[in-house]
C-alpha cells in the first residue's frame, strides 16, 4: 500500500508541475462553472449524428460529485428543481427535481456508471438512490455497473459471516463511520419506496458517538493498526494461536463505551437490514450487471479488470457473452444464494475476478500476489502484448474500460484499448485515501482533527470536486470532461 500510494503522490507532483489548479474550498461546486479543458460546456461537443457513452468512474459515497457530474454530460433536462437550485443552504442533491420531470437530452447518448457507489464517504445512502433512480427513470439509456465495495456488501449480509469478519468491519476503505446516520432519517427514494427501516430519529448522543469514533480512527491510523481494529462493538477472545483482534470501541473512553457499544451495533443492523433481499436497495444492488457491452463503440466495461483466461473462456462472444455472465450473476445474487456462489462456483469465482483484477495495468502484476505496485513500472509493453492477445481472443472487444484502480486522473494504455477510469471522484478517497476523517462541514466540537501523539492529522475535505470522466463517440475519438 505504501508503494501505490507513493505513486499516485508522485503523479498529483507531476501533474502540479503542469500547471494543475488545486481544488477550491467552496462549500458546493458551482453549477455553471467552466475549466478551459475541451468539451467544457455540457453536451457541447456531442455531435448529433455520433452516437456517445458518457463514463463516471467510482464514486465512492459522495453524492454531491455524483450529481455534479452528471450534471456536467448535459444529458438530462430538468434536473434540478427551478425554484431549489439557488438555494445554496440545501444539499445538492436536495436541489433536484422528481425523477418523472427528467428528461433525456440526446437520443444517440448514453452514460455508464463504472461502480463503487458505497463506501468511504459519508453519503453511500444517497449516491446509491440517485444512480438508482436515473437507471430506473432511463433503463436503456443508463447501465450501473456493479462494484467490487456493492459485492462485498452484499455478500456481508451472509448470516454466516461473523460481524468482525466482514469487509465492513475494516477500520479503512469500508463505511465510513458518518454513513450509519443516513438509515435513521425515515427517507425516502425519489420514486416513494421506503429505503430506511428504522424509524428512530438522530438525537444528540448520534453525534456525540459519531465523532467518539472519528476520534478511535485517528487514534487507529497514528499506531499503523488498520488491520488489528475492527469496526464494530465487540470481538470474541482469540482462540490458540489467533492473533489478537480489537474493536473500535475498545479506543473509546470507558465513560462513552456503552453506549458507542449500543449505537454501533444498532447503526450496522440498520445499515444491513436496508440492502437485504427484497429491500429496494438490496434489489437494485442485485440486478446491477456485471459487465456491459456498448456495440456502437465496441467497448467492454467491467468494473475490475479481465484475466486472459476469464476473457477467453468467459467472454468470447461478446454481448452474448456478456448477456449470459449477467444472468448468472442475477440468478446468484440474492442473500440465500450469493455466498455459496462466491465461494464454491466457478462462475461466483469469474465475477470477484471481473471486479478486482488490476493485472491490466502497467505496474501491477504483482498485486493479486503481493499486493505491490511498481512504483516505476517496466511491463507496459508486456500488458499491452497481453491485452492484444485478449482482443484477438474476444474479437467482438476492441477496447476494455474499467473502474477499480485509483489514480489522480484518467488514463488510456495499449493505443487507448484499455481505459482506466477511477480518477477518484469522490472527494474524501481523493483527500485522504482510504481512512475515515471527518466530512466537510462536520463540526467535531471540541475534538481535535489530530491524534494524541500527533503522528495522524485528518485533512480538511474540500468543498469543490475533482477529478475527470470520458466520452467515447462512435467515431472513435475519446473526450476528458472536468468540472
Amino acid at each position: 500500500m505504501k508503494h501505490y500510494l507513493a505513486l499516485v503522490l508522485l503523479n498529483a507532483l507531476l501533474a502540479a508541475a503542469a500547471g494543475s489548479s488545486p481544488p477550491s474550498s467552496n462549500n458546493e461546486p458551482n453549477l455553471i462553472k467552466q475549466s478551459e479543458q475541451e468539451c467544457t460546456t455540457p453536451g457541447e461537443c456531442a455531435a448529433s449524428t455520433i452516437s456517445s457513452v458518457y463514463v463516471i468512474g467510482d464514486l465512492h459515497g459522495d453524492v454531491l460529485c455524483t450529481v455534479s457530474w452528471v450534471n456536467r454530460t448535459g444529458l438530462i433536462d430538468n434536473l434540478f428543481h427551478p425554484e431549489l437550485v439557488v438555494n445554496q443552504s440545501l444539499p445538492l442533491h436536495q436541489r433536484l427535481n422528481p425523477s418523472s420531470k427528467w428528461r433525456w437530452s440526446h437520443e444517440l447518448s448514453s452514460l455508464v456508471f463504472m461502480g463503487d457507489y458505497v463506501d468511504k464517504g459519508p453519503t453511500s445512502k444517497q449516491t446509491v438512490e440517485f444512480v438508482r433512480d436515473l437507471t430506473l427513470q432511463f433503463p436503456d439509456r443508463v447501465t450501473a455497473l456493479l462494484g467490487n465495495h456493492e459485492l462485498e456488501l452484499l455478500r456481508d449480509r451472509d448470516a454466516r459471516i461473523s460481524p468482525e469478519s466482514r469487509y465492513g468491519s475494516y477500520s479503512y476503505a469500508s463505511i465510513h463511520p458518518g454513513e450509519y446516520h443516513n438509515y435513521f432519517d425515515g427517507s425516502s427514494g425519489d420514486n416513494g419506496d421506503s429505503t430506511s427501516n428504522n424509524p428512530r430519529s438522530l438525537d444528540h448522543n448520534d453525534e456525540v458517538v459519531l465523532n467518539l469514533l472519528l476520534e478511535a480512527s485517528m487514534e487507529v491510523y497514528s499506531f499503523g493498526a488498520h488491520n488489528a481494529v475492527r469496526f464494530v462493538p465487540s470481538v470474541p477472545a482469540p482462540s490458540n494461536g489467533q492473533r489478537a483482534m480489537y474493536a473500535i470501541t475498545d479506543i473509546i473512553p470507558p465513560e462513552h463505551r456503552v453506549l458507542a457499544k449500543e449505537r454501533l451495533e444498532e447503526y450496522q443492523d440498520a445499515y444491513y437490514a436496508s440492502y437485504r433481499s427484497g429491500t429496494p436497495l438490496g434489489r437494485w444492488l442485485e440486478s446491477r450487471p456485471i459487465a456491459h457491452f456498448a456495440e456502437e463503440i465496441s467497448t467492454l466495461f467491467v468494473h475490475g479488470g479481465v484475466h486472459p483466461d476469464i476473457g477467453k473462456t468467459y467472454l468470447a462472444k461478446g454481448k452474448e457473452s456478456v448477456h449470459k455472465l449477467n444472468s448468472i450473476w442475477h440468478e446468484h445474487s440474492m442473500e440465500s444464494k450469493l455466498f455459496d456462489f462466491l465461494e464454491s462456483s466457478s462462475e461466483g469465482k469469474v465475477v470477484y475476478s471481473l471486479l478486482t483484477h488490476r493485472g491490466n495495468h502497467p505496474g501491477y502484476s504483482k498485486w493479486e500476489s503481493h499486493g505491490h505496485v511498481d512504483d516505476n513500472p517496466d511491463d507496459n509493453d508486456a500488458v499491452c502484448v497481453d491485452l492484444k492477445n485478449l482482443l484477438i481472443d474476444t474479437p467482438d472487444i476492441h477496447r476494455i474500460a474499467v473502474g477499480h484502480t485509483p489514480d489522480f486522473n484518467v488514463r488510456f494504455y495499449c493505443n487507448q484499448q484499455f481505459l482506466a477510469l477511477d480518477s477518484m471522484l469522490g472527494r474524501g478517497i481523493r483527500q485522504i485515501g482510504n481512512e475515515y476523517c471527518p466530512w466537510h462541514g462536520h463540526d467535531m466540537k471540541d475534538i481535535p482533527k489530530i491524534s494524541k501523539n500527533g503522528k495522524y492529522k485528518c485533512d480538511d475535505i474540500p468543498g469543490d470536486c475533482s477529478g475527470e470522466t470520458v466520452r467515447l463517440d462512435s467515431d472513435g475519438s475519446i473526450n476528458i470532461l472536468k468540472l
